[in-house]
C-alpha cells in the first residue's frame, strides 16, 4: 500500500475515518468567505490550484477523498490562522526564486 507524502502547505489530516462525511459545494464556498481568502489561497491552505476550488464552489466537480480530508482539516481553523498559514506558504515559494 502506498503512502501519500503531504505536500507543503496541505493541512496535516489525522487518519480519521471520513465515513459520514459529506461534501457541500456551499459550504467550501462559505467556509472560504468565512476565513475571508480568495479562491488561490484557500486553494494553497488545502493543496489544490484556485480553478479547483471554483469547480468546487459551483458544483462542477468534486473532491477526492484526499482532498475532502483536507477540507475536514481546515475546517476549524480560524481566520488569523488560515491567513498565517497561507502568507507562510506564499513566502516559502516566492522566496525560493529570489537573489539577496
Amino acid at each position: 500500500m502506498k503512502k501519500q507524502a503531504q505536500q507543503p502547505g496541505q493541512p496535516h489530516a489525522e487518519e480519521e475515518p471520513l465515513d459520514g462525511v459529506r461534501f457541500s459545494a456551499r459550504s467550501v464556498k462559505a467556509q472560504r468567505g468565512r476565513l475571508g481568502l480568495s479562491a488561490a489561497d484557500y486553494g494553497k491552505l488545502v493543496g489544490v490550484s484556485g480553478l479547483t476550488i471554483y469547480n468546487w464552489e459551483h458544483d462542477k466537480s468534486r473532491p477526492r477523498k484526499a482532498q475532502l480530508a483536507a477540507l475536514v482539516a481546515v475546517r476549524n481553523i480560524g481566520k488569523r490562522e488560515g491567513v498565517d498559514e497561507v502568507g507562510g506558504i506564499g513566502s516559502e515559494e516566492e522566496g525560493a526564486g529570489r537573489k539577496k
